[in-house]
């Protein structure tokens, strides 16, 4: 008995070691990487020049968002998106793909279409549901006729989950790296509560336990893509697609033509186009970033720019989902042949592959293990065989093994201190010591769902097997319920005057520290105490408030002077006193320039304008007053093309004034920020005025 006893350990332990110390040479070789790329740059590889970023001109984005049956949740959504992103809302548009038999959630879009100039309902040809792959195929060929009709050209289309919390800067980290990738992916991170670690008191025991099952996703999702992902790349290994956060940039679309670009018979079709997209050598970034933060106690957090969304948070929910991915990616996506066939991947990404497929079988081994450990823990209570006698091949393995486990924790330890902070730590990986709960809860979520996609693969479903006997397509949405944050907690997540200032590197942490508290003290606004102490210049705060308010900030309004006036004949006192200035004439529409948030109700009344015929961009108080007494001068014309495309409705008042703000760094501004297909775009000579 005793010999079977050690027989058995060994093999569990071997097992271990097969599956588990090819992990420990890619994580040693990727971090000696890393470093030597980093001291080689001189900087951290991943570091961008975010200050810098609004000095680019703005490319028109598309971002697509599948919906079936997201009635409760499509909307609040859609209007965060919209609040909080720091990009000029004319150079993005959201399209929103639905169902014919969804009603509910088609009427949501179509209030946020009446609501957004920018948003989309693009009705699937077919019933729902379908799969996610088909609805997101469906809004490409859509994206497609919206652009021949309106002769733009998206610089790329981004996929989002209808749950997404969306980081305010993706879009302009999006606009800045798309040039030089052809596909991105931004990190994923799941949304929990803030723990505590007071473990004595029973209330937060509770909610260690209530909310175990959330928990093991933060930790492998903190894991994956603060430490994995970025290894991948710096490995040249295949990057996955996340699902969410993806971004496909214009040279896929134009590359892959009518032919439809997600796969529609896989449960994880955002995977198994990675790894199409791999084969054929195309480059997937993983854009780890992140950006300084000022907290209400005016400390600093550094805040990664990442897609925060709820994952399961039952054991029966999650299992469900994790089975999906595990199907999808082990069973459907990657198969043997992958890793010999002849493609453009090279030895670490076909390496990468087998670490992916492998998860179909080394899940298993939570089982056996657990069980080792389990009579591990009854032999010192109950005299049994000894399963692994000291100074044997089986002991020495199994030290072995124990300083692997303590390895990977150490990384997942810091991954997650990264991503949720030191409490989220150790309550992941230090309660209780020696077997974290929550590490072997995660195991067992993992395991079942490996089981059960094994079982979908031998012996599949009874739904599968009705759908194939009907001649329907056997991958369906099997999608997950979703819930949204509430408005006061989403606040957390919006930029201030503060934010923008510390980004652009304007100032100091500990210099807005010491204005806000005097603001407090003296019941003045920031801006005020930033101008009057001299931290700041006009220039740099009215920059920073434009950022927050979603408004254009215009530099110099000496290319706009008169244009307007001389067009509408406003009255220039009236306007002095507003201090205001209208820098942009169309159809009998204006564009003002304003350096405060001055009321647009005021505003067209007291000019004798229809509300909705105003809109508005930000300057200096300094370069409105010049426009007022520099002298007359002759009215300003706008340049031929860019009047006869916004006389004729091509392209909106906002994206004009970018335009106009931005063609000195660009010799052809309008095609560089796709307002202009010189492909499509008929004469405008040949058009009617």
């Amino acid at each position: 008995m005793d010999h079977i006893i050690r027989i058995v350990g060994l093999v569990v332990a071997l097992c271990f070691i097969v599956f588990s110390v090819d992990d420990l040479f890619w994580d040693i070789v990727s971090i000696i990487k890393k470093i030597r790329r980093g001291a080689a740059a001189g900087v951290s590889p991943e570091h961008l020049p975010i200050e810098q970023l609004d000095a680019l001109p703005p490319k028109l984005l598309a971002v697509m968002v599948a919906a079936w049956h997201e009635d409760n949740v499509i909307e609040p959504v859609i209007d965060n998106m919209i609040a909080s992103l720091q990009y000029p809302r004319a150079m993005y548009h959201i399209f929103v793909g639905v169902y014919p038999n969804d009603a509910p959630t088609a009427a949501a879009v179509k209030r946020l279409e009446m609501k957004y100039e920018n948003v989309h309902t693009v009705v699937n040809s077919r019933p729902g549901p379908t799969c996610k792959a088909d609805n997101i195929n469906n809004m490409i060929r859509y994206i497609g006729k919206f652009e021949k009709e309106h002769h733009w050209r998206f610089a790329s289309v981004t996929v989002h989950d209808s749950e997404d919390v969306v980081h305010p800067y993706e879009l302009k980290l999006t606009n800045y790296l798309i040039s030089h990738y052809d596909v991105l992916q931004f990190p994923v991170i799941p949304l929990q509560k803030m723990p505590s670690i007071n473990f004595l008191s029973i209330k937060n025991i509770k909610h260690i336990f209530s909310s175990m099952t959330t928990g093991t996703y933060a930790d492998e999702f903190a894991e994956n893509h603060f430490r994995t992902m970025g290894a991948r790349e710096s490995m040249s290994a295949v990057v996955p697609s996340a699902g969410t956060g993806f971004v496909i940039s214009r040279s896929i679309l134009d590359d892959i033509g009518d032919t439809p670009l997600f796969p529609e018979d896989s449960l994880t079709e955002d995977y198994k186009l990675s790894l199409m997209l791999a084969k054929k050598g195309y480059k997937i970034h993983f854009v780890l970033e992140k950006i300084p933060r000022l907290q209400d106690n005016n400390t600093v957090r550094w805040d990664y720019v990442a897609t925060r969304s709820f994952f399961p948070d039952t054991f029966r929910t999650a299992t469900r989902q994790k089975m999906r991915w595990i199907y999808g990616i082990t069973m459907q996506s990657v198969k043997i042949s992958d890793l010999f066939r002849v493609s453009k991947m090279g030895f670490s990404a076909r390496y990468s592959l087998y670490k992916d497929l492998k998860a179909k079988v080394s899940n298993l081994m939570v089982l056996p293990g657990y069980l080792v450990f389990i009579y591990f823990i009854f032999s010192l209570i109950v005299p049994l065989p000894g399963m692994y006698p000291q100074h044997t091949a089986a002991w020495s393995l199994c030290m072995f093994l124990t300083l692997l486990m303590l390895f990977r924790q150490t990384m997942r330890a810091v991954a997650i201190t990264n991503f949720y902070g030191f409490k989220s730590m150790v309550v992941s990986c230090l309660f209780p010591p020696l077997m974290p709960i929550r590490l072997v809860w995660g195991n067992i979520i993992n395991m079942t769902a490996t089981m059960k996609a094994w079982k979908l693969y031998f012996f599949g479903s009874a739904k599968k097997t009705k759908e194939k006997k009907k001649g329907k397509n056997a991958v369906t949405w099997n999608k997950t319920d979703h819930t949204f944050l509430n408005q006061h907690v989403l606040y957390r997540y919006y930029r201030n005057v503060g934010d923008v200032l510390l980004e652009k590197q304007y100032l100091g942490v500990n210099t807005l520290s010491k204005a806000l508290s005097q603001s407090r003290a003296e019941g003045r606004r920031i801006g005020e105490v930033l101008i009057g102490e001299g931290i700041v210049s006009e220039e740099q705060l009215m920059e920073a408030v434009a950022n927050v308010q979603h408004k254009v900030y215009i530099r110099d309004i000496a290319p706009f002077l008169d244009a307007a006036m001389h067009d509408a004949a406003f009255d220039g006192e009236v306007l002095e006193k507003l201090l205001i200035y209208p820098i942009l004439a169309s159809n009998g529409r204006y564009v003002f320039a304003a350096a405060d948030d001055t009321a647009a109700e005021e505003v067209s009344e007291l000019l004798g304008v229809n509300r909705q015929s105003c809109s508005f961009v930000y300057t200096t108080q300094e370069s409105i007053r010049k426009a007022f007494h520099s002298g007359p001068r002759p009215a300003a014309a706008l340049p031929g093309t860019l009047a006869g495309l916004l006389d004729n409705g091509f392209i909106t008042m906002e994206q004009a004034v970018l335009a106009l703000e931005n063609d000195e760094k660009e010799p052809e501004i309008l095609q560089y920020m796709g307002l202009r297909d010189f492909f499509s775009l008929p004469e405008l000579s040949a058009m009617p005025s």
